[in-house]
């Protein structure tokens, strides 16, 4: 968040320069405030956060032994913030405690208590809100079901926001019956929690490894790719794009997921011009860090091998024989003793990204070692000791 007070502060100074030029100057004020909102949402979700905190602690330990009437009497946020802000937190504080009684808080209404109030006495007279003279409340009779009264403060401190929760009796002195301080700097990043179903970080971290420790280390991935291969210099050589269907096993090397392993089969057909299978193997890497992610998408890089074996015109491609109009012309009229077949191995090296570990987006260059003329086939890139003749992408879902 300090990041953002500094941003703020280097674009201050913009709006205050006696810009000539109007659209200058509009531009600099969308600017701060595209910052100010950027801003706001980082503290609204701490502030949420800070609040989830002393809701739960509250059910946990309850500040009363039984349930005790309270008035909400004030909710003060960072000067800047408004009361947008102020107006969501108090919502949100409302909406928790009626969400979780084990606090022993009972919210009540109490208009006097927030409203100004005149008290006249001996000393004088006094001109207040209600919860600041508990004695003009008595007098008036108003505090006969609420006689406790809860300040919410937010300040923010350095890179911190800090809440002070404070429980005070409705009587002249205001003594205070409950006091609690959380800050962000000693408590866990935001944990969204829903409201009904308050959990401490260490719950959350426990429900986390629990996920990962029942998650099978065993997919099946089932694939739908398409591969190209770059043309090469013999012009009698028309080079179809495959489209494969896969399907096999996956295993995790353990529940972390930065090791994976798998194997599948595949099948692509082209009408009048090829039939074809693959038998193919790949180790897998995580690069998006130790452990994969169940909100974030994970970048894996992958190896791999495949044997491909293709019947049917396409074959010809595969073969460092310089295709001629002579085999292209035996391979249309179809004669099946003519028909050509061509076993091959290949190499892949690509990215996949996972989302949620069930559905992935990949892209490949592929090599094959046995094809070496470049007549029929060329290259995507070469780099002296290995070429790629393809390049494919893929969509794959794992059950």
């Amino acid at each position: 968040m300090t990041r953002f007070f500094a941003l703020a502060l280097a674009l201050a100074p913009m709006l205050a320069m006696a810009a000539p030029d109007p659209t200058v100057r509009e531009a600099q004020r969308a600017q701060v405030e595209r910052v100010r909102a950027e801003l706001a949402d980082q503290v609204q979700l701490q502030a949420y956060d800070l609040i989830d905190e002393l809701v739960y602690q509250w059910s946990q330990s309850p500040p009363f032994g039984v349930d005790t009437p309270v008035v909400l009497a004030d909710v003060s946020v960072p000067v800047s913030f408004g009361s947008g802000l102020q107006a969501l937190l108090e919502n949100h504080f409302n909406a928790l405690v009626v969400q979780n009684p084990k606090s022993n808080v009972v919210m009540t209404h109490c208009p006097q208590c927030t409203s100004m109030v005149v008290h006249s006495g001996a000393k004088g007279t006094i001109i207040s809100r209600g919860v600041d003279a508990p004695e003009a409340l008595i007098a008036a009779g108003a505090v006969s079901q609420s006689k406790h009264a809860l300040f919410l403060d937010f300040e923010v401190e350095g890179s911190a926001l800090v809440l002070r929760a404070r429980i005070t009796s409705l009587e002249p002195s205001l003594p205070i019956v409950f006091a609690k301080t959380l800050t962000t700097s000693t408590s866990s990043a935001a944990l969204l929690r829903t409201g009904d179903r308050l959990k401490s970080a260490a719950e959350t971290r426990k429900e986390y490894l629990d996920i990962l420790e029942n998650r099978s280390t065993w997919l099946i991935p089932v694939r739908a790719g398409v591969r190209t291969y770059k043309p090469g210099s013999n012009s009698f050589a028309v080079v179809p794009p495959f489209i494969w269907l896969q399907g096999g096993v996956e295993a995790a090397f353990s529940q972390a997921r930065a090791w994976l392993g798998s194997f599948s089969v595949g099948v692509s057909w082209a009408p009048q011009s090829h039939t074809a299978w693959l038998a193919q193997a790949r180790i897998s890497r995580l690069l998006t860090g130790t452990v994969s992610s169940l909100t974030h998408p994970d970048l894996y890089l992958f190896l791999g091998g495949s044997i491909i074996t293709v019947y049917g015109n396409s074959a010809l491609l595969f073969s460092d024989d310089t295709v001629s109009i002579d085999d292209v012309t035996r391979a249309v009229l179809g004669n099946q003793n003519l028909i050509p077949t061509k076993t091959i191995g290949a190499l892949q090296i690509g990215l996949e990204l996972r989302v949620k570990n069930r559905i992935g987006v990949g892209l490949y260059l592929e090599s094959l070692p046995g094809v070496t003329s470049g007549a029929n086939l060329g290259d995507y890139l070469n780099l002296g000791f290995i070429r790629f003749h393809s390049f494919g992408v893929e969509a794959s879902f794992c059950f």
